[in-house]
């Protein structure tokens, strides 16, 4: 396996030298593209070459944007793919393309490194929610939605729409953030605070995922939900409550990753002694919600 794995590194570390070589590594037939950037910046940031993850990030803020209407939100321009893969056929601005959910990939990735810059949320969100209104309700799933006053209406076709819920997928999650005019909001999720303790109730369509931003704080699950996530801003304490045991889940997985130099930053960890297996603290589940809190240490 481990032969296997450091072939796929070196393939991959061949192909971001080829892209730190080029000035814009990313592109198609199109008069520009809005997809491939997702895998550009992953494997560059992978590798270091963190100028050229910038240039990546800074091509797509520059053709996503975030607007207060859900068609057009964290929505990457794109005009040609009807095309090539829908059955009404026409140049148009298509609303939540794939490429709404695969650029979220990496604005939500350097807003976790960066949480003091919230127009990286907003436009990163904007995609990952964006992907599910392709959707309709009977669950079929449409390339993009035609913007054009003529039509307004989803294609009936679903064309490219997989790399899409890829993207929501790889990101759904709950953002705890506490912002300097609005206070505590959070993205996914409902927040309430009651006598200095902040409470964020996941509403993500995984509920496996929560990020504090204010510690930089990074919570997933490999098994089991979040019920609910308490911090104590003043003390750094965190509470998390997972959802009970099911007849296919008896212990949860949980990983804490601190992704960011914070104020608040201090090498999180269980109260409880957990076991440790592929970098998981395994804790046993219950009939009724299991309660794990977090310490640090500076």
């Amino acid at each position: 396996m481990k032969e296997q794995a450091d072939n796929l590194e070196a393939k991959m570390h061949a192909r971001a030298d080829r892209w730190r070589s080029q000035a814009y590594p990313f592109g198609s037939e199109m008069p520009w593209d809005s997809t491939g950037q997702e895998e550009v910046y992953a494997w560059t940031k992978y590798f270091g070459y963190n100028d050229k993850a910038g240039v990546t990030l800074n091509a797509i803020l520059g053709y996503d944007p975030t607007v207060p209407h859900w068609g057009y939100n964290g929505s990457a321009r794109r005009y040609w793919d009807f095309i090539f893969a829908a059955k009404d056929r026409r140049l148009e601005r298509q609303l939540h393309h794939y490429g709404s959910g695969l650029n979220a990939v990496p604005l939500l990735a350097e807003y976790r490194e960066h949480p003091d810059d919230f127009y990286l949320l907003r436009v990163g969100y904007g995609g990952t929610m964006g992907a599910l209104t392709d959707i309709d309700q009977e669950g079929f799933a449409s390339a993009a939605f035609h913007s054009f006053p003529d039509m307004l209406k989803p294609d009936p076709l679903s064309g490219d729409y997989g790399p899409n819920f890829f993207g929501h997928a790889w990101n759904t999650a709950t953002y705890l953030v506490h912002h300097p005019q609005l206070g505590w909001l959070a993205f996914g999720g409902n927040v309430e605070e009651h006598g200095g303790t902040i409470k964020v109730t996941p509403l993500d369509s995984a509920r496996t995922r929560v990020y504090i931003a204010p510690f930089g704080l990074w919570l997933t699950l490999d098994a089991g939900g979040f019920q609910s996530v308490e911090l104590n801003p003043g003390t750094g304490t965190v509470r998390l409550m997972l959802a009970a045991a099911t007849q296919f889940t008896a212990e949860a997985r949980l990983h804490i990753d601190e992704l960011t130099q914070v104020k608040n930053r201090g090498n999180y960890h269980p109260v409880k002694t957990y076991k440790l297996d592929r970098e998981a603290y395994v804790v046993p589940l219950t009939e009724a919600a299991t309660q794990v809190e977090l310490t640090k240490t500076q």
